[in-house]
């Protein structure tokens, strides 16, 4: 959308004190229309200090945008086209409408090349050993990324914009983002959908090698796996260690965000993502 003149944003900013439902209903039709940076725009001219007034524009943006969700959800499923990064920006937005989903993207891209550049001075060049733990290093030690033991239930850990913030995550965000870095670069990294403990595999000519992220970058064999399956008191499924499609990585997002709403007591949170998955699956 073309940007709005300074006096336009103004008059929408003194809209949002009204208290008039027919007001408020077509001040939502137009911002409807407006994209991140004109409502970051809107919000740049609330007064500081004025608290009240930005909780309701971001409780008014963020209700617009779950309601656009499951529309976008729907369109991101039915294309085959769509990549997991969008997908997972998608949740992102859930939690956070005004992100701007581009400058992660970027952040992203920025990782994948600096890699690049760090894997060209592996000292065995297709050492398939040796690029894990160039990824490892890159990863864990020079970014920083661990995984959220103290509050591995937060919210937040599934949300990527937050966990490349804090550069702490649980298993599936952190493995989500070991997969978009590496993958960007033509890396042949793919989930593994073990239950509890999502993993990635580096899928090599011979065996694959398993990797916990969460873990920063440990190194999982088979009967680890087996051992962690046998701990769930679960009986062991080779399937447990195929590789998700981007839909099914998704849905465990969700299912995770879910049951942490519903044993929070969040149900509206939880009946929002429900609907999300219902999109999805349809």
């Amino acid at each position: 959308m073309n940007a709005l003149p300074k006096s336009e944003i103004k008059a929408i900013t003194k809209l949002l004190k009204t208290n008039d439902e027919s007001t408020t209903s077509l001040l939502k039709e137009q911002l409807k229309t407006f994209d991140i940076k004109l409502l970051k725009e809107i919000e740049a001219e609330i007064p500081k200090g004025d608290d009240s007034l930005r909780e309701g524009f971001l409780s008014l943006i963020t209700e617009i945008k779950r309601e656009k969700l499951k529309e976008e959800f729907s369109r991101w499923s039915g294309n085959k086209l769509s990549t997991l990064e969008e997908g997972i920006f998608l949740i992102a937005l859930f939690n956070n409408p005004l992100i701007d989903t581009e400058n992660y993207s970027k952040i992203l891209d920025k990782w994948s090349l600096e890699l690049k550049q760090h894997l060209e001075k592996v000292k065995v060049p297709g050492d398939v050993t040796s690029i894990v733990n160039e990824i490892n290093h890159f990863l864990f030690m020079e970014l920083g990324f661990k995984g959220n033991k103290k509050d591995y239930y937060d919210p937040s850990n599934s949300f990527i914009d937050v966990v490349i913030d804090q550069k702490s995550g649980n298993p599936i965000l952190l493995s989500i983002i070991y997969m978009l870095v590496t993958n960007k670069i033509g890396l042949p990294i793919k989930g593994v959908n073990m239950p509890a403990h999502f993993l990635v595999q580096y899928l090599d000519t011979f065996e694959p090698i398993y990797v916990d992220p969460f873990g920063q970058g440990e190194i999982v064999t088979r009967e680890v796996c087996k051992d962690r399956i046998k701990s769930l008191k679960l009986e062991w499924q080779e399937s447990y260690l195929t590789a998700p499609t981007d839909k099914q990585i998704i849905l465990r997002v969700m299912q995770n965000l879910i049951n942490i709403y519903n044993d929070t007591g969040q149900v509206d949170l939880k009946e929002c993502l429900e609907s999300y998955i219902k999109a999805l699956k349809t």
